[in-house]
Parts: structure tokens; sequence; C-alpha cells
């Protein structure tokens, strides 16, 4: 079964986590208004709930506990007014958080190193009766194959019987934690000959225990649906736990960009799971704060930008909702829905089915700070990049590799072949430093991280965007040796560092100028190394400069990029696509400007650009350029290959088709 076949583009993620002591449960629920919401939001699949955070399930039930003011089965009334009109409706299960499971059996719940019971962020799940109670409190539950995983287990089981059309399974809360030490567990890490008082024994034993709980609630799922789909969240789709990559048929990406991440997180998470030969959704909400928010809202502008860059990234999309304990859909919420979905109707055909186009390849760091800062500022700069996997260097005609990797021996070959053989690599800091020493022979020798608590860059030509003075980097670079390369940058050390002992000013020692100066950027051939995690340093503290100075490293070996884009600013957003079955290309752009107000970070206005000059290499004959959505073509000139040409304005999205 190809999974990829039947996973929509235009999907609602429905929340129902709803208090046993609110009365009434579905009382104002009805087929026709069911159906109404999802034809308004022109959805093509709805998450409906069969098991919430608060243990409470909204079906009959022999082994969990049915909402007790809930008096008919809402689960499977929702599912057939979704089937009714074409629509899917896979089901949610709350796994990680349960609160009416973790009050009566506590030998259930997820235990801490110290002995205390996990809880999300160590937030308190108890407390003074009339006291607030913190959002995300929640009693986290062990799915390490125990008890509690065989009561999960068990209401998978009587979910797959009791719908005999299932279209699939949403876990939810399943990676939060990574490690857990109740006495089920501990048994389990000496049955296993692991050591419970070691930390790296216990997440060993977390990953293989979550790996039987994934491959169990398959199973279950298999033998009554083997065409539904399954997904497990919560860390399901974060590319920095691949242990649990397998088990999913597809990835949902859950970001809520005003306020548990920002609009940069989407991108890099698309680039690293379009390689998973899986189709991939981003998670995005009507909310505007927090998940499961009654009574929040995004302005539609903005729900139709974030649904844009899903498809510009390659990314079906979600967006979840709330439904009110009475069961009546909040219909504003699915015409808001409905205007970005008709809009993305309308561009998937110019945003899906296409191949990647783009020259620099981003080998992901263990550090996803690193990681994070480089994908910004390629964002920044209109500069698509794909993610590297299995080595395939070859495939990119730059490399860039952040800080904190180290490669294995297939890794170091198959660098050291790219690079023979004309390849261009950007490395910084301790990137590629083992034992002390560079994997690789690029002329420089590493001496080590720097004694100090923040140096100087400066560069040694004149360049207008950058200032001609020692410029604060409270990141520091790490000390090398040049033996072949010419140095176009250097930092300067302070006199020292910032303590109690020693202090200057409010804040910064100066630049001692009579420090000897270290090498800041350096080139030897097509290697250029930084000796500052200069993405790290933009991450965190935003200098135009850092940016600047990294964009400058880049341009040494990638001077002549084959697609160059002006005029789109720091937050346009821009990729290229190769639809060889259409003989044509599509470039799809992007703008707004989110901005921070009060707690959240969002999009109001929508603000038109005008003239963006693009330039394209292709070994194509291009025939014809027009905008993909009114036909207006577009006039062009051709010279040695490059194609050059104007957009005459973007507002929010736009898609150019080029023909061949």
């Amino acid at each position: 079964m190809n999974f990829n076949d039947i996973i929509p583009l235009m999907q609602t993620h429905l929340d129902f986590h709803t208090s046993p002591d609110v009365l009434g449960i579905g009382s104002n629920f009805s087929k026709e208004n069911f159906q109404t919401a999802l034809k308004m939001g022109g959805l093509d699949s709805i998450t409906v709930f069969a098991k919430c955070h608060h243990s409470m399930c909204y079906y009959p039930t022999k082994v969990g506990k049915m909402h007790p003011h809930l008096d008919f089965d809402l689960t499977g009334a929702m599912i057939d007014a979704a089937h009714e009109i074409g629509v899917r409706a896979p089901v949610y299960i709350t796994a990680g958080w349960s609160h009416y499971d973790g009050e009566i059996h506590p030998e259930w719940r997820s235990v801490s190193k110290n002995g205390s019971y996990t809880t999300h962020e160590n937030m308190p799940v108890e407390g003074e009766k009339d006291a607030f109670k913190p959002n995300y409190s929640w009693y986290m539950m062990c799915l390490n194959d125990g008890e509690y995983a065989n009561h999960i287990y068990e209401i998978t089981e009587e979910v797959c019987s009791r719908y005999k059309e299932l279209d699939g399974l949403f876990y939810d809360i399943c990676f939060m934690e990574e490690a857990c030490y109740c006495d089920s567990c501990k048994a389990g890490m000496h049955d296993m000959g692991l050591n419970p008082e070691s930390e790296a024994d216990a997440k060993k034993y977390l990953i293989i225990k979550r790996k039987a709980f994934m491959t169990k609630c398959t199973e279950i799922l298999r033998k009554y649906h083997p065409e539904a789909t399954i997904f497990f969240n919560s860390g399901g789709a974060d590319p920095y736990k691949p242990d649990f990559h397998d088990y999913s048929t597809h990835f949902e990406m859950e970001d809520l960009p005003t306020s548990e991440g920002d609009y940069n997180k989407l991108p890099l998470r698309a680039r690293y799971f379009a390689n998973s030969g899986k189709k991939y959704i981003g998670m995005t909400g009507k909310f505007h704060l927090a998940w499961g928010e009654f009574g929040g809202f995004k302005p539609k502008e903005a729900l139709k930008f974030e649904v844009a860059t899903m498809a510009l990234y390659g990314a079906g999309a979600s967006i979840g909702d709330h439904m009110h304990p009475d069961g009546e859909m909040e219909l504003e919420t699915y015409k808001n829905i409905g205007y970005a979905y008709d809009y993305l109707k309308k561009i998937a055909p110019f945003c899906y089915d296409g191949e990647q186009v783009c020259q620099i390849g981003l080998y992901l760091s263990a550090d996803a700070e690193a990681n994070s800062g480089v994908s910004n500022i390629l964002l920044e700069n209109q500069m698509d990049y794909g993610i590297i996997n299995d080595n395939d260097f070859d495939k990119y005609k730059v490399v860039i590799i952040p800080d904190g990797v180290v490669l294995d021996s297939d890794g170091k070959d198959a660098l050291n072949s790219y690079i023979a053989n004309g390849g261009r690599l950007v490395l910084m800091a301790d990137s590629l430093v083992e034992n002390n020493n560079f994997q690789i022979d690029f002329g420089m020798n590493y001496k080590g991280p720097s004694e100090f608590d923040c140096d100087y860059l400066l560069l040694k030509e004149k360049k207008d965007n950058i200032p001609d003075a020692p410029m604060l980097c409270l990141v520091p670079g790490h000390k090398t040796e040049v033996v072949r390369g010419e140095v176009f940058a250097e930092f300067i050390t302070p006199y020292f560092n910032r303590t109690y002992a020693k202090f200057f000013g409010h804040k910064n020692t100066p630049h001692n100028k009579t420090a000897e100066p270290m090498p800041a950027i350096v080139r030897n051939g097509n290697v250029v190394y930084i000796s500052h995690s200069l993405a790290k340093a933009y991450l965190r503290h935003g200098s135009v400069f850092h940016k600047r100075y990294f964009m400058y490293a880049l341009n040494l070996v990638y001077d002549k990029p084959d697609f160059e884009i002006s005029g789109l600013g720091a937050e346009g957003r821009c990729t290229l696509i190769d639809q060889k079955q259409n003989n044509r290309f599509c470039i799809n752009m992007v703008y707004a400007a989110p901005v921070k107000r009060g707690e959240a970070t969002i999009i109001e206005d929508i603000i038109p650009i005008y003239n963006i000059g693009i330039k394209f290499r292709t070994d194509r004959k291009i025939k014809k350029i027009y905008l993909g959505l009114t036909g207006a073509e577009l006039p062009f000139s051709s010279d040695n290959g490059v194609v050059s040409f104007t957009v005459p304005e973007l507002e929010c999205h736009t898609t150019v088709v080029l023909e061949y």
C-alpha cells in the first residue's frame, strides 16, 4: 500500500479535551452543522477524537471511561458525517497525557530520575484547590510497554473493531520525555541487562520500548484496517528523533508559529522530511496563543500565508481547531480555514509533484541551534537548500557543515572525494573536529575553543554593508593555525573575561588592540572555514552583520549561484521546482512580515512588494514565462543560459511558471 496516495492536502485537526465537570457534552452536535463546517473549510480530512487528555472517551467504551455527560457515540457520529460527504476522518487517541488515568493509577505515571512524577516542562499538576492551574499541566504517563501501554492497546483494539471504516489513527504525546524511571521501567532495564542509574541506558530503554509500543499499535490497526494511516505525534516529526520515523505512514509537523516556534521553523523540517519518501504535512492552528485555546483567532490572511508557505516547501496542510463541549462547530473558524484552503487549491498544481531545484546542501548537526541559524540565514537570502542524507554531497554545488558535526569514516571518504572533484565546502567553529584535530585536510590546524567570553570580528577588505571596525561577537571563535590558505577576516580577543574579579563597564570588555589577531574566515581552494558559529550567533542575538559575515564567507566559494533573486526582502521566501512531466519550472514566493506583539508573533498586514528581479541559469530553452494564477505573460531575456525577468507584484504569494 502506498500511503502517499491517500494523504490529503487540506486537513483540520479537531481537538476535544473536555473536562468531566462540564455538562451537556455533544448536546448541540448535529450532522448538518458538522458537515457545513467541513464544506465551508474545504476539507478533505478531519482528525476526530476517541480519547482526550482528560482521559475521557467519546464513544461507548468497555475499557476506558466514557465522558459522564455524553449519552451517544460522538466519535462515530463525526466519522459517519464526514464519510457521508467524502471527507476522511482519522481518529485521535491521547497517549502520553491522560489526567483521570493518572489520578486513579499513579503507578501508570512516568517517573523522573529524582523519583518525582514527570510533567511537561516540570509544571505542577497538583496544587491548592483554588490556585490557578498552569497551561499544559497534565500527568505524563509511561508508555514503555507496561500496564498503561496495555490500556492504550485495549483502547486501540476497541476503536479499530468498533468502526468498520476507520481511515487512520493519530496518537498524541508519544515522545515528550527521554527516559522513565518508574518501577516497571527499572525492572525492565534490569531484565535487559541495562543499568537504571545510567542516563544513557534509560534513554536506550525508552527508545526500545517506544518502538515496541508503535509496533504493537500498528499491528492492532493492521489486523482490522490494512490500509489505514497511522501517525505518532509529539516528536514523531522531529528531525532530531530519527529512531521513531519508520513507524508512521506520513509526517505531521506540529507548529503554532505565533507562540510555539516561529515562521522559520517549518522549512528546515520540511526539507528534512522531503527526503523520507513519505508525504509530510505542516500543522498550524486557528489559535492565537496555544493549542486548544477557545476564542483565539488568527486573521484569515495569516492562515493563507501559512498554508501557502507549507505548499512552498511541498507540505500538505493541517489547521488545528478545538470543538466546544456542546459539539457545535464554530463556523467562523471554518470560514477562515476555507479562505486559506480555497487559495491552496488554486496554487497546488504549481507547488507539488515536482523535483526541488537547489545547489546548497545542509549537513544537519546534532546542535539544533546551529542548524536553525544556518537555515534562517539562507531563507532570508532566498537561498533554498536541501538536507544531506547518506553522505550524498555530490548532489550539491556547495555544502554547509554547521558546528558540532563529526563524520564517520564513510562520511570522511565521501566528503574528501566531493572536494577533490571540485565540490565547495563551508564549515565553521568545531565542525569536523575529532580528537582535537580536523577530520579532513584543508590547510588548517585546530587549536581549540577560545578561552574568552566574546571577541571582535574584523574583515580585512572593506565592504559597504559590513562595518570597517572590530565587531562584537558574543559567540567566540575557535583558535586555528593556517598552513595553506588566504585569511579574509580575523578576530581580536578582549583584554579579559568579564568576572567578579575583573570587569569592564556595563557589559563586555573591549578588544585588546595589542593582542595577536586570530584567523576568522579562511579560504583554501574550494573550502572556506569560519572560526565562529556565526549561525548560532545570529539565531541568538540577531545582528544583521553576523548574517552578512556568513554570506560573505559563503560567497567566497559560491559567487555565481544558479538562481538569484532581488527585491524580496529578508522576510520573503522562494523555492523552485522542476515539473518534468509538464515541461516546466515553477517558482513560488511568499512575503509577509511577522512582528512581535506582546507574547505572540503575528501576521497582520500583508503588504504588496513590487519589481522582484530573478536570474536563473539553466540548460533548458525557456519558451514562455507567465504567472501561474492569472496566465499573464512576463517578458524575459536569455543570455548564455541565464534567463532574466521581473515579477511586477507579489501580495502574500505568487507563482511563476517557466515553460521549456
